[in-house]
């Protein structure tokens, strides 16, 4: 064995969690004359525990992001021979996930049905297999969320669950209108994320601009700062066009009455 596949034992032990080094690894081989079979034996075992390990992490993150899952959206299944204009590599790229390694908050702004919540959600899903924790909600779950935190003084609870994941996805900006108190508690989200260390994102769809969003938020001030704050660093992707929605529908024309009608008399 050279140097670097008792690294690699070491590294599978280091994620395993087993407390062994590649030095205690080269002794035990030393002492019990293992033979090359044996060692790689060992390697394929800790090969195999180690994925079997990231398979599960990635199930979880998965099963607590609150991403559909009957139908998951991913990048590979979103039609990007649609998306043209001097900006579309703008969109191939959000696989590369450069937004949360670089901090950056990313708005999707369109109409309704050309894509955004499908890209949002296989940005969030891309977390997940990259180990990050995720959260998607609807803005008029957010909203529901923050009222019912005031009604039972969970407010600072609330904030600290959207303040944890390293992807926070909230859709449809604009389906609903928070009051003054809501607002206020957005704003103390987006603070305490704006400040929060290590990789981070926080995803926005709307069929309106951000300088629109202040007719579903009331609390001007808290609105304002917020918005500060969320686009200080973000990347805004504005998408026109048609809706994907209807692509395989059928429509067909036909008239009833006329010949072969029965008359009725009295």
């Amino acid at each position: 064995m050279t140097d670097s596949e008792y690294g690699v034992i070491e590294e599978y032990a280091e994620r395993l969690k087993l407390d062994i080094t590649s030095g205690e690894f080269a002794r035990l081989v030393t002492d019990h004359n293992y033979s090359e079979d044996q060692i790689k034996a060992v390697t394929e075992t800790l090969s195999y525990l180690n994925d079997k390990k990231k398979q599960t992490i990635i199930n979880t993150l998965l099963k607590m992001s609150r991403l559909p899952t009957k139908v998951p959206k991913t990048f590979e299944g979103y039609d990007f021979a649609r998306i043209h204009g001097r900006d579309s590599e703008a969109v191939r790229n959000l696989s590369t996930l450069s937004e949360v390694y670089a901090g950056r908050n990313l708005a999707l702004i369109g109409p309704p049905g050309v894509g955004k919540t499908h890209l949002a959600e296989a940005y969030g899903r891309q977390c997940c297999f990259a180990g990050m924790k995720t959260y998607f909600l609807k803005a008029s779950e957010l909203n529901e969320r923050f009222i019912n935190a005031r009604k039972n003084g969970r407010e600072s609870s609330v904030i600290n669950g959207l303040v944890k994941p390293t992807c926070l996805i909230i859709d449809e900006i604009g389906r609903c209108i928070f009051d003054r108190n809501s607002t206020a508690m957005f704003f103390d989200m987006v603070d305490r994320r704006y400040e929060k260390e290590g990789y981070k994102c926080m995803i926005f769809t709307s069929n309106k601009q951000p300088n629109d969003w202040a007719e579903f938020f009331e609390g001007e001030d808290d609105l304002k700062a917020a918005l500060d704050r969320l686009f200080d660093e973000a990347k805004i992707i504005t998408f026109k066009g048609n809706s994907y929605r209807g692509q395989k529908r059928e429509t067909f024309a036909v008239e009833a009455g006329g010949h072969g009608q029965a008359s009725v008399t009295q």
